[in-house]
Order: structure tokens, then sequence, then C-alpha cells
């Protein structure tokens, strides 16, 4: 598990060997063939590379728009003037949680890119149905908790993540009495 680096900068948090590690039956099924695909990439591993790489993007992106994200550059003191300002996120900032990113990239790779093109849609029972919803739940949980846990971003960059630079929300669960679960008898 390592992020896939150009020259200094982050491409990439996920190998093509992390994805097949997540799902080897997918791989190992052969179920995936782009050999007819035009522009198709020399090999395998490249083009899961390549559908990494635009997962780490989207990933990105997600951060940046998160109210979190506004929240914790207020919180570290490196905020923004206007909505039309916020800093994007940079992922070489990342020092610690790398391999939680990795399983999120591979999360989302295998949801959004690859079981989609042999899933049966027309059937909703079917394994790679069910496949993309469990990648889905656990990319918005790990998602959520790097969120929730903003201990691993330095906002600084000088090297090291302080007090300061942590930001850390408490999830509340509590049980409430809705109308729903209220049973009344005649």
């Amino acid at each position: 598990m390592a992020f896939i680096l150009s020259g200094t900068n982050v491409v990439s948090y996920a190998e093509a060997l992390d994805v097949k590690d997540k799902d080897q039956r997918l791989f190992e099924s052969n179920e995936l063939d782009f050999t007819n695909v035009p522009d198709a990439p020399g090999s395998l591993n490249n083009y899961l590379e390549d559908l990494t790489t635009k997962a780490t993007n989207r990933i990105n992106q997600k951060i940046r728009a998160s109210a979190r994200w506004r929240e914790y550059l207020g919180y570290a003191g490196s905020g923004y003037d206007s909505i039309d300002n916020i800093p994007a996120f940079n992922p070489n900032l990342i020092k610690s949680r790398k391999a939680d990113f990795t399983d999120m990239c591979c999360y989302y790779t295998l949801k959004e890119y690859l079981l989609p093109k042999v899933a049966d849609f027309g059937n909703p029972e079917s394994s790679e149905v069910q496949k993309i919803q469990y990648y889905d739940d656990k990319f918005n949980e790990l998602f959520a908790e790097l969120l929730n846990m903003f201990d691993w971003y330095d906002s600084d960059n000088d090297g090291t993540v302080e007090e300061g630079e942590k930001m850390v929300r408490f999830s509340l669960t509590r049980r409430t009495r809705g109308r729903r679960a209220t049973t009344r008898v005649r």
C-alpha cells in the first residue's frame, strides 16, 4: 500500500495491486476485457492505475467540497476570503493514515469504475450490484471517519501534524422515540 508519486506530488492513493487485492475474484474471473477498446492501455495494471488516479482526483474534490474542509481551514488558521477562494485540498500534506486513503481509493475505484462495467443492473440481487453497494458503504464510512478525524493533515507544511492542526469531531449517537416507533393501541 503506497501512494503513487510523480516527483514529489501525489498522483494516486492506490496502486493496481491494492485494487486487485480488494476483490481478487473480479480479476480472476477475467470479466474485465478491454482488448477491443480503442486507445486501451497496454496492460491491466496501467488501466487500474489510470482509474485510481481518476478516483484520487475525485476524492480530493469531494474533500474540498465538504463543509468539514471549510471548517478545518478556519480551525487550522488557513482560512479563506470568500466561497470562491476555498483552497484546494493538497494530498502531499497527508502525514498519517495513508493506508485509509489507499483503502478509500480502492473502494471508490471498484464502486464507480470497475464493477459497473460487469454489473447486471436489471437484477438488483446480482452479486455485482450488491458489491457496488458494499463498496459504496465502505467508502462513505471511511470518508466520514477521515473528515471527522482531521489528525492526518499538515496544514502548515512543516513536516509534522501538531496539536493545533488536529481537529476531532465526536459522533454522538442517541436514541430517540419518534412517532414511527410509537405503537398505538385502541
